[in-house]
């Protein structure tokens, strides 16, 4: 089996996961290519509400948050034919918050709760640092060019997207768009940072917990919309203030992530 290096210089492999050869694994091997369509809102939450979300060593920074929900394709390297042969395993729906927080200088975001529809992308999650679950039903609005019962994307048109898992809304959002935009006008939050942690579950065991920035390369955006935005959630983010909205299409590879040394 041909190992992928995740990092030059380093002895490390990321191998097929879990240790089943070939169509049977859960997760292909890395890198892997994700193309999104996004409905996603930022917001001020309360810094004080924010702090238990997020694990030491990461600092939460001003109360700059985001949410979104998003439909996403994602090939791994050299997997191009599976959108063809096995398209259900390259699509499936996410939905998360994001918190700007701080690791020593730099700035990044980290996303306490990450919800997917796949297994597959909640192991490639977890595998990289994600806090990421599974949920019920995440849903979003998506307009097609030819439905003669739906107008291009305007001034004034309207997106929603929630999050369900059980009876609970976990999160629900909705934008209104109000002009044309591009990658300069949605919040910059910097790095993604993540944490690997696999507690014991027995003496024997070793524990896993190491800060991550999840390696992310090839980012573009396209197709931006900003206006105003709402959100709802869950988790108790303090008092919301200062919201924005905005969709948009983004596309990127990860190839893992490295661990964050003090």
């Amino acid at each position: 089996m041909k190992a992928f290096l995740p990092l030059a210089g380093t002895a490390e492999v990321l191998s097929e996961h879990p240790l089943v050869p070939g169509e049977f694994s859960a997760i292909e091997k890395g890198p892997w290519h994700y193309g999104a369509d996004y409905v996603t809102v930022y917001f001020h939450g309360e810094p004080r509400a924010l702090a238990p979300l997020v694990p030491e060593p990461f600092k939460v920074d001003d109360g700059a948050c985001l949410a979104y929900v998003c439909e996403i394709i994602s090939v791994s390297d050299g997997g191009a034919s599976m959108v063809a042969d096995e398209p259900d395993r390259t699509v499936y729906q996410e939905a998360a918050l994001g918190v700007k927080c701080r690791f020593q200088e730099r700035r990044g975001v980290f996303f306490p709760v990450m919800w997917v529809t796949t297994e597959w992308s909640l192991l490639r999650g977890i595998l990289n640092g994600y806090q990421k679950r599974l949920a019920d039903t995440i849903s979003m609005t998506r307009l097609h060019p030819l439905n003669p019962g739906l107008k291009p994307i305007s001034p004034g048109a309207e997106f929603s997207g929630f999050c369900v898992k059980g009876a609970r809304n976990l999160l629900s959002l909705k934008v209104k768009v109000r002009r044309p935009g591009a990658q300069a006008d949605l919040p910059a939050f910097g790095a993604t940072f993540g944490m690997r942690a696999f507690p014991r579950t027995d003496p024997s065991q070793a524990s896993v917990r190491e800060p991550v920035e999840v390696l992310k390369s090839n980012s573009r955006i396209s197709d931006v919309w900003t206006g105003d935005g709402r959100v709802e959630l869950s988790l108790d983010v303090g008092e919301v203030t200062q919201s924005s909205g905005a969709v948009y299409r983004s596309g990127f590879t990860i190839s893992g992530s490295k661990v964050l040394t003090p």
